[in-house]
């Protein structure tokens, strides 16, 4: 399973966990804060298809690959290196072949070679709720192994609500009733 994203180039150095990780708080199918995620629907690194992984556009997360985006329709990121380590040690490198903003659908995934390795890395555009995504293509170029503490850092992913929604804070039950 892939458990680290690495965007050298972009100082980005994630832990990954599966779209299906429930942190207690968070809304459903709303992505986590301090990772990235599979969607686990996609294949993982090694199969042939596509890996999908997405995070926030938030500092510390996929916010840089935002921003280098929108400079020029993100021809700077064209050529870059993306490292997926899995949790069996190995280390899959990528190269970013294209850059597709304000995508509205899954077509960078779903239309790949019969023998083709892909990966696609997806971020928000704009505020919670916004329909257009960032979708940035990569093929695979390289497989090695890495070490175990290298391949499995210890994701701590919390959160991550939309701006406007409050977490509910857990009532102590004093009495014999169950808290509201």
């Amino acid at each position: 399973m892939a458990s680290r994203i690495v965007l050298p180039g972009l100082e980005i150095d994630l832990p990954v966990v599966s779209s299906e990780h429930v942190v207690p708080g968070n809304p459903p199918d709303y992505p986590l804060c301090d990772v990235a995620q599979y969607l686990a629907a996609y294949e993982q690194p090694g199969r042939v298809g596509s890996t999908w992984l997405y995070a926030h556009a938030q500092d510390g997360m996929f916010l840089r690959l935002l921003e280098a985006s929108a400079r020029q329709d993100g021809k700077e990121l064209l050529g870059e290196r993306v490292q997926v380590y899995t949790s069996d040690g190995q280390l899959y490198s990528y190269e970013i072949f294209v850059v597709k903003r304000h995508a509205t659908d899954y077509r960078l995934a779903d239309e790949v070679g019969s023998d083709e390795h892909r990966l696609v890395l997806q971020t928000s555009e704009g505020a919670n709720g916004t329909i257009a995504k960032l979708q940035v293509g990569a093929r695979l170029v390289n497989i090695e192994s890495a070490s175990p503490a290298a391949a499995n850092p210890a994701p701590r992913p919390r959160p991550c609500p939309p701006p406007g929604v409050v977490l509910a804070t857990p009532t102590p039950n004093t009495g014999g009733t169950p808290a509201p």
